[in-house]
């Protein structure tokens, strides 16, 4: 794994949604356990069959849980932002997981030993109310991408997946390779960059040296299949809502 680093965050409430939708005293009894670290793109967050010892909450950026085969291939399964976080396994009982967390997009936020969530958890209906409402969105995303693997095109596939990312990451701009998105999707490399290059001059999307900018959402969430709605839906319904204008203009200031 990726070597992490603690750093200094700037002072005020966190910004990640979870734990931003926490009471002051269910906050300040983990906050001194907290660590805020840097979440560089491709950092391993946890392994196949090695223990899940930290839950990590990202303030910015995205994550992916990805189904792997002992050959290396893979597509993602679930993507998590700042209203969730990454390990939920590990307050299942269940110490270790047969997926791959990997940071998707750079970013940072917060990393926790998932034995004080745990213990906290033991304490706070309401704490775990709020996992088992995400749990339950991220379950919503693995099924649903499994039904679209296996029912829709790629111009479908990858204008959800698009979409989702932007929703996850509250931005229309994305940090991703055509390598990458092919990796995400299980297709190949070749077929994603025609599609996107479609997509490009259908006026959906932008795509210039690994950033992908949505510039006619609308249009775009019309070419994606049910399964976008489905999964919004849930999430909607269910996790800490967040400021999209709040997010967009902390990084255009480059406060994160």
């Amino acid at each position: 794994m990726v070597q992490q680093r603690a750093r200094i965050r700037e002072e005020g409430p966190p910004r990640n949604h979870f734990l931003a939708s926490l009471s002051p005293d269910e906050y300040q009894r983990i906050a001194s356990k907290l660590v805020f670290v840097d979440l560089p793109q491709g950092m391993l967050l946890s392994e196949p069959d090695e223990p899940i010892a930290y839950l990590y909450f990202p303030e910015q950026g995205l994550i992916s849980t990805n189904a792997t085969t002992p050959a290396g291939e893979s597509i993602e399964v679930g993507m998590i932002g700042r209203e969730g976080f990454s390990g939920v396994a590990a307050l299942l009982g269940q110490p270790e997981m047969q997926h791959t967390v990997v940071v998707q997009t750079p970013g940072n936020g917060y990393r926790l030993r998932s034995s004080v969530m745990l213990e906290e958890l033991q304490q706070n209906p309401k704490l775990r109310q709020m996992v088992d409402n995400f749990l339950y969105v991220q379950m919503v995303t693995a099924t649903q991408s499994v039904l679209c693997a296996r029912l829709h095109g790629l111009q479908q596939r990858l204008s959800r997946w698009l979409l989702t990312a932007a929703d996850r990451s509250e931005s229309e701009q994305l940090l991703l390779t055509q390598e990458y998105m092919a990796r995400m999707l299980g297709s190949r490399r070749s077929t994603v960059t025609v599609t996107a290059q479609a997509l490009q001059e259908a006026g959906m999307i932008e795509y210039r040296r690994g950033k992908v900018t949505i510039v006619d959402r609308s249009k775009f969430e019309t070419a994606a299949c049910e399964c976008y709605q489905i999964v919004k839906d849930s999430h909607d319904r269910l996790m800490p809502k967040g400021d999209r204008q709040t997010m967009q203009t902390i990084e255009s200031n480059g406060k994160l």
